[in-house]
């Protein structure tokens, strides 16, 4: 029975995470934008460093120039900058410092991805997809890779405590009319993961207000303030606005898993956006004791869903 506190019996369905890689293995970070990066050389230094021992598990980074913060260079054993395209410069990199095992983090401005200059390696990849589509392009980044040896891993091998687990983060939780909503917005939401367009959409009323596209999710949320607080009558003046983000149905986990933190949740105040739903456990929490304060000190309601959650809407 749908109570107030959502499908009844939430429990945390977490997929079994990958083992850490053992002690020795050398590890090699692809960086791009945004602090998780940062989050994972730091894990990967603390782990290196752990019971007693230091370099259990050297690093090694090839952060993108324009994207990754220079606060990285602080960090890993060795460090060089390239440029997006540059893929063969990164795989010599990684062969050179003799590299294992490989994680992406951080994010890519996809609109540069017009303005590069690829070397022959990218290119090869590029030619052999029916489109650019983030999802079959990360694909074919982590297979060449693997091509060449590497094991690719995942962020949250090293920090698992990253991902978001089923259930109500917030102090508050979804009442009936918000969870139906969550309901049409992951059914909306999955659709468009599907397609390989986005992976969040914004619903009011049972209406679908906006789609995450290749602006990505901040810039979607900031266009969509206007349209759900720009009258103060009729529609924009009922119910709770919802974003909701999903990992998309053919997601490899290791690569591209949505994420929030701290500027998700100022920007869905400004937006006037009540509540946040993600999938549990294929979501990533950045600096997660400050994203959930907000959360609470601005009533934004933040809860982690499975589909068997979607399922459990749909029969009450």
């Amino acid at each position: 029975m749908l109570d107030n506190n959502g499908p009844a019996n939430m429990t945390d369905d977490r997929d079994a995470v990958m083992a850490i890689p053992p002690p020795g293995t050398r590890i090699g970070l692809i960086a791009g934008s945004g602090n998780l990066p940062l989050v994972f050389a730091k894990a990967v230094l603390e782990k290196s460093n752990a019971n007693g021992k230091s370099g259990q598990y050297p690093l090694f980074i090839a952060a993108h120039e324009g994207e990754a913060s220079k606060e990285l260079e602080g960090y890993g054993e060795d460090f060089k900058w390239v440029k997006l395209g540059q893929f063969k410069k990164i795989v010599r990199y990684m062969q050179k410092q003799q590299v294992d095992w490989i994680a992406f983090a951080g994010g890519i401005t996809k609109t540069k991805i017009w303005k590069i200059r690829p070397d022959s390696l990218a290119l090869s990849i590029a030619f052999s997809l029916g489109s650019l589509h983030d999802d079959q392009l990360l694909r074919a980044v982590s297979g060449k890779l693997e091509e060449h040896g590497f094991t690719v891993g995942s962020v949250t091998d090293f920090v698992p405590e990253l991902l978001i687990p089923n259930g109500a983060l917030s102090r508050d939780v979804p009442n009936s009319q918000q969870w139906s909503d969550i309901r049409f917005g992951w059914q909306a939401a999955k659709e468009l993961g599907r397609l390989d367009i986005g992976q969040g959409v914004v619903v009011k009323g049972g209406v679908v207000v906006s789609v995450e596209a290749m602006e990505g999710t901040d810039a979607m949320i900031n266009r969509t303030g206007p349209l759900i607080t720009g009258s103060k009558t009729g529609w924009a003046n009922k119910g709770s606005a919802i974003l909701v983000k999903t990992a998309k149905p053919q997601q490899d986990n290791r690569l591209d898993l949505p994420t929030i933190g701290p500027r998700t949740i100022e920007n869905l105040h400004k937006a006037g956006i009540d509540v946040l739903a993600v999938e549990a456990n294929a979501t990533m929490i950045l600096e997660p004791e400050a994203t959930v304060g907000l959360a609470d000190k601005y009533n934004i309601i933040l809860v982690g869903c499975s589909e068997r959650d979607i399922q459990q809407i749909e029969v009450a």
